[in-house]
């Protein structure tokens, strides 16, 4: 019997956007499904109906054969627990404790007994240090932790997770692949990583325009190049870019070379000084101490550290919306609290959890909304407002609601508001989180073609690598690295540097690489068979071949020099043959 199944499932937002239409599946007790398409094609939706968040405008969905609904939905909440991509919508509570130790309240138990179990789920995810303290006073990635301790303490039949991995640092991701392998649960996971999820899911559900295109194991999925294009997924370009020495040459022996635009100008005054630049939290938590830093324009810089390192922290002084003490300069001019309020004008962000920026009514006024009070003419505004859509994919969204957009498409929509604007500096706080693939792809052609100040946050080395000339290593408020960026890249110490661990992401990478360089051919090939042939009481055995066409997987090389690939087709092969007794032969088995 599954224990969730679907049927003719459908769902429409009020706005009258069709978000799932016909989807039949079932889903069985201890499966581990990883939910993937592209942005907008109805994922979140699907858990959300799965969870019993969201009512079904069409169909049913069974959880252990009944109808989840009236009572029985009241039930089952207390065994399905959800991790919402958002951290910030799960934590409410005075203290992480309090968040944590809510649903064992909720499923009955005393209040020595959940706050037992909310103890160990925060050591599980290693935050019993910070039990007493504020949720909202934490970094992203801690309160990513936060929100999975908070389930983790129900221990629920069924764990569902919404893009658990965005803006975690490699330590704190790795923690999440651990924790997650010993859930004895049933897991369904939706994620645009689809290394991570080959860690955890044996099977795949592929989503596109609210319908389902493909269920199949993970191996099929991640090792079908043109499948994965087909459906937006194509990661690959990933495969290659994980930490490890850079070879001299790339891409069939071009050279790489950094883009004139991604060259500093040192001839020119710094566009950015800090100088024993300092901040503090109002619960006393220090975010940077005695930091002091330089960029000039057109610098393309990194910023890397564990989560909790200070790196939003320091964004967010950039930018203006934090103002701590110290020496902060601007083009050469002292920042004032006067200036600080005119930041907005010169220097576009986009923050971490990209729904913090965004409030009007629809995604034109979204776009429009700086530039009107820049004091933008109306018929220049339209241009750009249009021109900064086509840029992010979104033409088309002027007038959808920005909240009902995906994940992914805010924080495209978030990006536009600032493009639009042309900004002299660009931060991003982790740009690629809840991106698909060709989000990924959209954002790395944007970025390479940006010629002013950029500054990026992220735990991504491939948008590092190829769009940053200069890395910053941050540690409780403090750089405690500033390199170039190759160097950074080729730094043995990367596997083991404040939590930024990529062990387990090249253990899979070669699995998936391996998967990807085996391929599936149709041609005739001999069987070996071995039969007993019985003559009396006497039994021996004879050797017989047989031809067959189907297909066939095999590894094929790139041998270099002149033969470039090389499908080496071994004509004769041994393994089973179900069904060849049955088959039509010249001679007996007798």
């Amino acid at each position: 019997m599954p224990l969730f199944r679907m049927q003719d499932l459908g769902y429409v937002y009020p706005d009258g956007v069709q978000a799932l239409s016909g989807v039949n599946l079932e889903i069985f007790s201890n499966d581990r499904l990883a939910l993937v398409g592209p942005n907008g094609s109805g994922k979140t939706t699907l858990v959300r109906l799965l969870s019993g968040l969201l009512a079904p405008v069409k169909g049913d969905v069974f959880f252990r054969n009944r109808v989840l609904t009236g009572t029985h939905l009241d039930e089952s909440r207390l065994e399905i627990g959800v991790v919402f991509q958002d951290p910030d919508d799960q934590l409410f509570g005075h203290t992480v404790l309090d968040d944590a130790a809510f649903g064992p309240r909720n499923q009955g138990r005393s209040f020595e007994d959940a706050a037992r179990c909310a103890m160990q789920a925060l050591e599980k995810v290693s935050l019993e240090n910070l039990a007493y303290k504020e949720p909202h006073h934490l970094s992203y990635g801690q309160k990513k932790r936060a929100a999975l301790a908070g389930i983790l303490a129900m221990n629920p039949a069924v764990l569902i997770l919404d893009e658990p991995t965005a803006n975690l640092d490699p330590g704190q991701e790795a923690v999440f692949v651990d924790l997650l392998k010993t859930f004895s649960g049933t897991l369904i996971c939706i994620s645009h990583d689809l290394i991570f999820l080959y860690e955890l899911c044996k099977n795949a559900l592929v989503l596109h325009q609210g319908r389902i295109r493909q269920h199949c194991a993970m191996d099929d999925l991640v090792s079908r190049r043109r499948s994965l294009r087909d459906f937006g997924l194509d990661f690959s370009f990933r495969l290659d870019t994980l930490p490890h020495p850079a070879p001299d040459r790339i891409d069939g022996g071009r050279q790489k070379c950094i883009p004139e635009n991604h060259r500093q100008d040192f001839s020119k005054s710094p566009l950015i000084c800090l100088e024993n630049f300092g901040y503090v939290y109002p619960d006393g938590t220090r975010g940077l101490r005695d930091f002091s830093l330089q960029l000039y324009p057109g610098e393309k810089v990194a910023v890397v550290g564990e989560n909790g390192a200070g790196k939003s922290t320091l964004l967010g002084c950039l930018a203006g919306l934090r103002q701590g003490k110290g020496t902060f300069r601007f083009n050469g001019s002292r920042v004032t609290p006067k200036l600080v309020k005119r930041l907005w004008q010169r220097v576009g962000m986009v923050f971490q959890d990209c729904s913090d920026q965004l409030f009007c009514a629809s995604v034109y006024e979204e776009v429009a909304f700086g530039l009107i009070r820049l004091g933008i003419p109306r018929a220049r505004c339209r241009q750009q407002v249009a021109s900064a859509l086509a840029r992010t994919g979104l033409s088309g969204y002027e007038k959808r609601v920005p909240l009902h957009l995906s994940g992914g498409e805010r924080k495209r929509l978030a990006l536009a508001c600032v493009l639009a604007m042309d900004p002299d500096l660009l931060i991003l706080d982790e740009p690629t989180a809840g991106l698909d693939p060709q989000g990924e792809a959209l954002l790395m052609k944007l970025l390479l073609d940006f010629d002013k100040t950029l500054v990026l946050v992220s735990h991504d080395m491939l948008f590092i690598e190829q769009l940053t000339c200069r890395t910053l290593v941050m540690h409780e408020g403090r750089i405690i690295d500033d390199l170039a960026t190759p160097v950074f890249m080729q730094d043995e110490r990367l596997s083991r540097l404040n939590g930024l661990s990529y062990s387990y992401r090249q253990r899979t990478t070669d699995t998936i690489r391996r998967l990807q360089h085996e391929h599936e051919h149709q041609h005739r090939h001999t069987h070996l068979h071995d039969h007993a042939h019985r003559h009396g009481d006497h039994v021996h055995s004879h050797l017989h071949t047989h031809m067959h066409e189907h297909a066939h997987r095999f590894v094929h090389a790139h041998p270099g020099g002149q033969k470039h690939h090389d499908h080496s087709q071994k004509r004769v092969h041994d393994h089973d043959h179900p069904g060849h007794e049955a088959e039509v032969h010249g001679h007996s088995h007798e």
